[in-house]
């Protein structure tokens, strides 16, 4: 039988050591508001401005990580709550949402709200979840070029430089995130329908 020694404040003591049994409680992460606004975003190379620069860069040079802020940002000017429990929100990047706004749209209450599924979906089960968002539409799933698309943007598709990696599942305590490259908005229609979404 082997006896193990441990050492207490009054000395050596020999004999059989006493294992306890207890449950550690899940650690605190941080809400999904506190998440990206701390999390490093989608991976950005320098593309075809490379080139151009002093001294030059490769296409696929490493450029920066991506923020969330102005997508953050619209959600607090509209009143839009991302630290409700039990959501997944689909969150664009600033450079997405620069691309959105530079075509004249606005990050409104509805498009914020759009990016809020009132559950938590993991990348896996966006095929078969109800994409009903909290502001009432339903974003349209595809499977396209081994990437989940939802409405016209992409999500968890990780990818070798140049081209940017966009994470899913990314958890928090209220929820999970998922990068998108793309703004989505109620009402988008894929090009060359007809069909409209109610």
């Amino acid at each position: 039988m082997l006896a193990l020694a441990s050492f207490t404040s009054s000395g050596l003591v020999v004999g059989t050591a006493k294992v306890q049994n207890t449950r550690l409680t899940s650690p605190m992460m941080a809400t999904i508001t506190d998440t990206l606004s701390t999390i490093e975003g989608p991976d950005r190379y320098w593309e075809d401005l490379g080139p151009l620069q002093n001294p030059m860069k490769e296409e696929s040079d490493f450029k920066e990580f991506d923020t969330f802020s102005t997508f953050l940002g619209a959600c607090a000017a509209n009143g839009v709550d991302l630290n409700a429990p039990g959501i997944t929100v689909l969150a664009p990047p600033n450079k997405a949402c620069a691309e959105f706004t530079s075509t004249g749209s606005e990050l409104t209450k509805a498009v914020c709200e759009y990016h809020i599924l009132p559950s938590v979906i993991s990348s896996d089960s966006l095929s078969s979840s109800d994409l009903t968002t909290v502001e009432g539409s339903t974003i349209t799933y595809r499977r396209m070029f081994r990437k989940h698309f939802l409405d016209n943007a992409f999500t968890a598709a990780m990818a070798s430089p140049p081209r940017t990696s966009y994470k899913g599942d990314v958890k928090a305590d209220n929820g999970v995130i998922h990068f998108l490259n793309e703004v989505i908005y109620p009402g988008w229609v894929e090009s060359g329908t007809e069909e409209t979404r109610a």
